[in-house]
């Protein structure tokens, strides 16, 4: 591993520390607030972004299975 890929992998390690920190901190938070955890859950859903109502495509109908009549060869 030369110079640069040390210093590329220290840095996602300490991005890695700091986001790890984070949801440890966030964890005790609902832990010992459970309605501060409540207001953090619909922040969360708000940031959520609209579903697109003018979709052109169509989801393909699922694919029904033949009889079990039919399927054993009968």
């Amino acid at each position: 591993m030369n110079t640069t890929e040390w210093a590329v992998a220290q840095h996602h390690q300490a991005e890695l520390n700091a986001l790890t920190a984070q949801l440890a901190a966030h964890e005790a938070k609902k832990e010992h607030d459970p309605s501060a955890a409540c207001d953090d859950c619909a922040l969360d859903r708000d940031q959520v972004p609209e579903p697109e109502t003018n979709l052109t495509h169509r989801p393909t109908p699922r694919h029904r299975p033949a009889s079990r009549r039919r399927s054993r060869g009968r």
